[in-house]
């Protein structure tokens, strides 16, 4: 503890040592002891690696769970990666910033930091190759400014002199779960003495994305028995864990497993799950809590890990048992209701699923079988999650991933972002560069962003010709993945080169409009240029002059080119709606379907995009409705992880169609919005809201007596223009009814 003597606005923590405790210790607790004098104000600046909880004299600072964010912390070996990596990625390490006045009081204090595994020593999952970031002690590093009744300020720093004492978290990990031993309170620990260390070679950035939070609670029913084991149903897949209240006899056990769905029997699937991977410890991949008893009346839940479930099994005897749903603490700013139940369901699961997998500011895959930030489900995605939710300092600090998981030199941008291994391809996964910062830009116009990465974009580019092939995308890292599109209900058949060439072009489509904004039109100009002679050689490799479709129309192939404006054959178009008017379900990839919704709408073709996305057929959404669903799975058919927001991204045509909340060309931030429903012929009635930097904007319409009568409203600071059979109109703030 010392006077402060710091100068100019650098973070305090900077002025503190990274301490380390012994490797041996799976769950340390940091102590720290100090006198204040009349302390009057104080904050503290703090990070611990992987996990941490603070707390000042016996209580919890904060309800922030699983902190801090999620990033690329430091060096390590990447040769262990399943896929071999070439490239160099940059790192960060997150702090967090509290108010502590009301912790502390005059004489002395005591400052207590729990640090749990993470994702920074991540010890038995290795499905994507061994990439933890370090197999020895769990670090720390704290600062904290006083102002005393004096006037003086005091700092309190880690500086070596701590020590730290194992606690009753006997292990945890992300992928597998948690073991507390409550006899561990009990029993008496010599303290230990924390190691300086140098730390991770990262810039530390102050956490200003959304933390984890325990954001509700829910009453599990008790579903049946499989022998001593009850089974349980929390309703819904969640994120997050299970609150045990028990006292059991020494030494017994509570033990729960999780999964997203039961057998035929009625027991526990863990297929979904990744429970065919078996960590280094020899143990399954299978969401595991074990709480042990003292005898006495305990409260157990999770501290380090969090499980992804709708059903769960119990051994061993409780009193109370709570589901407590855990993810970001990212609000839901929109609504949806129609009078189709397959509209619906897709809201509905797509919240609930995009939830689910937002944690440490990363969106994942699933939040279970591999957790990753995978930018290909990422970019897919981030539409409607930024215009569904308040997610906008969350996606800034995601892109700040990307930036970081691109290699400097050759611009090849990773599969997952924090970089943990994974597969993907170079144009749907690579274009998160690209598209990401696009669509956080035209829904928060923020120019600065913009401006930070431009440049990536370029670099991108650049590595996508350098693995071209008479114009084509042809290849990514060798030995590594080079997918096109992902996940049909059938083996992928749309040839890769074409998709990833598409996504490229329709990503240097959004470089155009970003180099205008920029001011730089000779760069956008070259953009053009290099657009014709792409949309030129996919003519020349995949269009058929005599059928009018690319490559044969397989997998939504039409819609890809339709896309990117390669309509000049009318037939490109008749044979994609003839083909989906037969079929009647989406047989294409996760990019497909996005691209087959879109094209649709975009083409006046609202009944057809209607029927599908409201289909109960086998490859539909209300297919997945009608086989237990309640979030969103990895594939039409059901097969492998329950909770993929990838397939959810047609969510978002639910408003900017259905309902005809759009935004202008060339407006951001819902500047200038025009409202222009289109009403397929199969639905009576849509209604919902989004909202804007400039307030919510309401849609209401429904069919009445052969009229469509359209209710809307806005806010004050919006110009809005409405479209609406056949007529144009001005709206003023507020609500305006129209009939038609």
């Amino acid at each position: 503890m010392e006077k402060n003597s710091r100068k100019g606005c650098e973070p305090m923590i900077l002025d503190a040592k990274w301490i380390a405790c012994g490797k041996e210790c799976e769950t340390p607790l940091i102590a720290k002891e100090f006198f204040l004098d009349d302390p009057r104000e104080g904050v503290i600046e703090i990070t611990g690696l992987g996990y941490f909880e603070l707390y000042l004299n016996g209580r919890r600072v904060s309800d922030d769970c699983l902190v801090p964010a999620l990033s690329d912390y430091q060096d390590r070996d990447l040769t262990k990666a399943a896929y071999p990596i070439h490239d160099k990625v940059s790192h960060r390490v997150y702090y967090l910033r509290y108010d502590v006045t009301g912790f502390l009081r005059p004489g002395e204090n005591r400052m207590e930091v729990l640090l749990g595994n993470g994702w920074y020593r991540q010890l038995e999952r290795y499905g994507e190759g061994r990439l933890e970031f370090s197999c020895d002690g769990l670090l720390a590093r704290f600062a904290m400014e006083v102002r005393c009744g004096n006037g003086e300020t005091v700092t309190v720093r880690s500086d070596g002199s701590e020590t730290y004492t194992p606690t009753f978290i006997t292990y945890n990990n992300l992928y597998i779960g948690e073991i507390q031993d409550a006899r561990e309170r009990r029993l008496p620990k010599e303290p230990r003495a924390v190691e300086p260390v140098p730390g991770p070679n990262a810039p530390l950035m102050l956490q200003t994305c959304p933390p984890d939070r325990k954001i509700r609670e829910i009453t599990p029913k008790l579903i049946g028995f499989n022998g001593s084991r009850r089974i349980y149903d929390a309703g819904e897949n969640i994120s997050g864990w299970v609150r045990v209240r028990s006292c059991q006899p020494e030494g017994a056990a509570v033990t729960l497993r999780f999964a997203e769905i039961l057998d035929e029997a009625g027991e526990l699937d863990f297929g979904t799950i990744g429970c065919e991977y078996v960590g280094l410890s020899g143990r399954h991949q299978i969401q595991t809590d074990v709480f042990i008893g003292d005898g006495s009346d305990c409260t157990f839940e999770p501290r380090f890990t969090f499980h992804t479930f709708r059903y769960f099994e119990v051994e061993g005897e409780t009193r109370e048992l709570t589901v407590v749903v855990v993810h970001s603490d990212v609000a839901v700013t929109s609504d949806f209701f129609s009078g189709n139940p397959g509209l619906n369901w897709l809201y509905e699961a797509f919240i609930r699923t995009q939830l689910d997998n937002m944690h440490g500011g990363v969106p994942s895959d699933c939040p279970h079988r591999e957790r990753l930030g995978y930018t290909g489900d990422g970019q897919v995605a981030c539409e409607p999650a930024m215009m569904l939710l308040d997610s906008r300092s969350f996606y800034e600090k995601w892109i700040g991933d990307i930036l970081d998981c691109q290699d400097p030199v050759s611009g090849h941008v990773q599969h997952t972002t924090p970089f943990m291994g994974g597969g993907g391809g170079p144009g749907g996964w690579g274009s998160a560069v690209v598209i990401v910062p696009y669509r956080y830009y035209r829904n928060f116009g923020d120019w600065n962003m913009l401006e930070r990465c431009y440049p990536a974009m370029k670099k991108w580019v650049g590595y996508m010709n350098a693995h071209s092939e008479k114009g084509l995308v042809t290849s990514e890292e060798p030995g590594g993945w080079c997918l096109g599109d992902w996940a049909a209900i059938d083996p992928m058949v749309i040839p890769e080169p074409y998709v990833n060439t598409c996504y490229l072009v329709r990503s240097m489509e959004m470089m155009v409009e970003i180099a205008e904004v920029l001011g730089l039109p000779h760069e956008a100009e070259d953009l053009r240029e290099e657009i014709s002679r792409k949309k030129e050689a996919i003519r020349g490799a995949y269009y058929d002059s005599e059928t009018g479709s690319f490559c044969g129309g397989v997998q939504g192939a039409d819609a890809f080119a339709l896309d990117i404006g390669l309509d000049e054959d009318p037939r490109t178009l008749e044979n994609l709606c003839r083909k989906y008017e037969a079929l009647e379900y989406f047989d294409t990839g996760f990019l497909g379907t996005d691209l087959l919704v879109e094209v649709l709408f975009r083409y006046g073709k609202e009944d057809l995009a209607f029927r599908l996305l409201s289909t109960e057929k086998r490859g539909g959404y209300l297919w997945m409705r009608d086989h237990g669903a309640t979030t969103i799975w990895e594939y039409f058919v059901g097969k492998r992880s329950q909770c993929h927001p990838m397939f959810g991204a047609p969510v978002q045509y639910l408003f900017s169609e259905i309902l005809g909340i759009r935004q202008e060309k060339g407006s951001v931030r819902y500047d200038r919005v025009e409202i222009a429903p289109r009403i397929p012929a199969g639905l009576d009635h849509a209604c919902g809201r989004i909202t804007t930097p400039h307030g919510e904007i309401v849609v209401d319409w429904c069919k009445e007596g052969g009229k469509v009568r359209l209710a809307v409203t806005v806010p004050e600071s919006l110009r809005a223009v409405l479209r609406f059979q056949g007529q144009e109109t001005v709206l003023a703030a507020g609500s305006s009814v129209v009939e038609g």
